[in-house]
Order: C-alpha cells, then sequence, then structure tokens
C-alpha cells in the first residue's frame, strides 16, 4: 500500500521538476527518493514517469496521481488541525476577537466559571473569526455584528464607546460635552498598534491626524502617562483596566462619532453554549 510519505515526495517532484531539488526538499537522498517511487510504481503497476538520460517527467498517469496526492494531503493537513482543535479545546477556551475592549468585559467571567482550564485569547481581521469558529481553533469569538448561522449561538455581549483622555491643560479640555474625530485634524496622538477592528472604523477616517504608535502595552501606558499628547482609551478600559483608573490627571472626553461606537456580539457553536456570558454551570 502507498505511503503518504510517498505522496509528499510526489508532490515535490512536480513543484520541483527534478528529483535532486525535491530530494532536498523532503529530506532524502537522490537515490532514496528513486527507489521509493520506484515502489510506487510496483504497487500501483503503473508507470508515472517519462525517463531519459538525466532527466524525468511527469506522464499523464503521473500528473493525474499528483492531482489526488494534492487532495489527500489536504485533507492530512484538515484532519489534523481538526484533532488538534479538538483536544486543545478540552483543556483551553479559545477566543477570538475583532477588538480588544470586549475581552475585558468577557475573559474576567470564563475565568471565575471555568476555573482550572486555561483561556487563550486573541485580537484579529474580522474575517478569520467565524471560519475559525467553525473550525474549531477557537471556542469563542467576538464580533462587531450580529452572526446569524446554522449551529452557532450569538448574543450581545458589550457596547464599547471610545473617548479622548487628554491633560486638563491641552487645549481640547474644554470640550466637556464631547468632540467629533474632525477636531483630531492637525494633532498628533498616541495610539496601541492592536486595535482591531478600531483601525478600520475610526483611524483609517483620521488621516490628517498624525499617529506615534506603541507596540507594548505597559510603554504605550507609560508613554501616556509621561506625555501631554491625546490618546484614546475607552468605556470598557475605564471601566476594567487599572493603568487608566490610576491615570486621574486626564480627563476623558466622549466622542460623538458614530464610528466611535460599537456594539460586540460573543458568538460561540451550540455544543459550546456553556461559554456564552452570563449561562449557569449545571
Amino acid at each position: 500500500m502507498a505511503e503518504l510519505n510517498q505522496f509528499y515526495q510526489l508532490v515535490a517532484i512536480a513543484d520541483t521538476g527534478t528529483l535532486s531539488k525535491a530530494a532536498e526538499i523532503v529530506h532524502i537522498s537522490q537515490p532514496a527518493l528513486t527507489r521509493s517511487m520506484q515502489k510506487l510504481e510496483a504497487e500501483w503497476n503503473v508507470t508515472l514517469f517519462d525517463r531519459q538520460k538525466n532527466k524525468i517527467t511527469l506522464n499523464k498517469t503521473g500528473e493525474l496521481a499528483v492531482q489526488h496526492a494534492r487532495r489527500i494531503l489536504d485533507d492530512v493537513n484538515t484532519m489534523t488541525d481538526a484533532v488538534q482543535a479538538y483536544e486543545r479545546s478540552l483543556r483551553t477556551i479559545s477566543i477570538g476577537s475583532c477588538a480588544p475592549g470586549p475581552l475585558l468585559e468577557l475573559l474576567p467571567e470564563l475565568t471565575e466559571r471555568f476555573y482550572g482550564m486555561a483561556l487563550n485569547s486573541e485580537t484579529t481581521a474580522s474575517g478569520r473569526l467565524l471560519p475559525g469558529l467553525e473550525k474549531g481553533t477557537y471556542q469563542v469569538i467576538i464580533t462587531d455584528r450580529e452572526v446569524t448561522a446554522p449551529d452557532i449561538l450569538c448574543r450581545p455581549l458589550c457596547t464599547e464607546e471610545l473617548c479622548l483622555t487628554v491633560p486638563p491643560a491641552h487645549p481640547l479640555a474644554g470640550c466637556k460635552e464631547g468632540i467629533y474625530l474632525d477636531d483630531l485634524a492637525g494633532e498628533t496622538m498616541l495610539l496601541l498598534n492592536e486595535i482591531g477592528i478600531w483601525e478600520e472604523r475610526v483611524i483609517s477616517k483620521m488621516p490628517q491626524t498624525h499617529f506615534i504608535r506603541q507596540d507594548q502595552d505597559e510603554a504605550f501606558s507609560a508613554l501616556v502617562q509621561a506625555s501631554a499628547l491625546p490618546a484614546f482609551a475607552s468605556n470598557l478600559t475605564l471601566k476594567h483596566s487599572k493603568r487608566w483608573a490610576e491615570r486621574t490627571n486626564r480627563l476623558a472626553l466622549p466622542i460623538l462619532d458614530p464610528e466611535a461606537h460599537i456594539t460586540f456580539y460573543c458568538c460561540v457553536h451550540k455544543s459550546h453554549k456553556a461559554y456564552l456570558p452570563g449561562q449557569r454551570m449545571v
């Protein structure tokens, strides 16, 4: 019976066009690769290659074999991913979110309700969330819109509202009733890089605002504390994040644009209904 490694070898030959390069890719010697392909031909009682002096090419039968080999290898990779994802789900709750703020709302509840299980969360592109949930990469996803799909349960999680934080002496500090994004044209602001969907919803609509970006959360926090430059916060960071609560030298000004307000939804597969917020443990 043909072995899986022979399918890898066959595809490598098709992709590289030579035995020598294919042998390098599959980490065996060229003579060993030749013997493996001869064994495969004998097993199937077919000829897969046209052989000439110092040259070997796939014939029509070989090309068909490569097509099937690719599909089999894709299926093996899909199976491996599914099995590994299921194994992780037995001891880890993986959460994908389109923004970091809603994780501040969800993670404490899951930590309390599922003591002993590891929580793994990441902020990622919206388009990856539902496929990730369906594949088992995530057990919980947080989206910016309601998901209606078979076998998916979805409910509102929270609403995040952006605000602008400024020192009391900043020229915008008097706008206590709120400001618009256009009011920030020409301003220089501090910005944390990993903000998920807010990049598309808000930052992309501020071409005349200059942003000094920071990758590390703690470094960003220290920079904001030491700086007089404006920075974004939200009702969720103000509620959950200790670093904002300690920043008494800053005023939080509401942002009035509709883009600055997003209702987020928590979605799970029906088999993981218990992971929805507000569920009772039985």
